[in-house]
């Protein structure tokens, strides 16, 4: 009865244990998935904020960020945290921010990836030139029931910018 008993709980023991190996090798594997996966994330807005930062500084004084940031396809980017990245990445390196003067008040931070979306595949707007963006901009704030900021002063300067360039 003894060598049963001892076999049984043997076979119970490898029956409970031996799904935790298995469990740790496909955890190992999930963390390196995940990793390899920040790793991409990081690249593509480090490459992001070069080509930008490499439009603005060849052609700083008639170019804006916000169309730099369109011209390096910003709109590719995942998340509102990737555009958020580069846009502090820029103001970092002493650039105007991207989204200065339309933002808060016309698009608010959880928007500026859809943003970048609809005025990249919006028509009669061209988001590397021009004042499109600008107008495309409070068009946003109207479409998504925003109220008019209370000082329009930063979006009234961005205007001003824009025209003399």
């Amino acid at each position: 009865m003894v060598p049963l008993l001892a076999g049984a709980s043997v076979f119970l023991i490898r029956w409970f244990v031996s799904p935790y190996p298995i469990y740790m090798q496909i955890q190992k594997e999930l963390e390196t998935l995940a990793d390899a996966k920040k790793e991409e994330r990081a690249k593509a807005v480090q490459g992001c904020f070069e080509r930008s930062a490499g439009m603005l500084k060849q052609h700083g004084s008639v170019l804006l960020s916000f169309h730099a940031l369109s011209r390096a396809e910003g709109y590719r980017l995942e998340s509102n945290e990737e555009v958020a990245e580069v846009c502090d990445l820029l103001f970092g390196a002493g650039y105007d921010h991207p989204f200065d003067g339309i933002s808060p008040g016309y698009v608010p931070e959880k928007d500026w990836l859809s943003f970048l979306r609809y005025v990249k595949h919006a028509p009669n707007i061209n988001p590397e030139e021009g004042r499109g963006y600008i107008d495309a901009a409070d068009r946003w704030r109207q479409d998504h029931g925003y109220p008019v900021p209370p000082d329009d002063a930063g979006y009234v300067a961005l205007v001003e910018r824009t025209l003399l360039r």
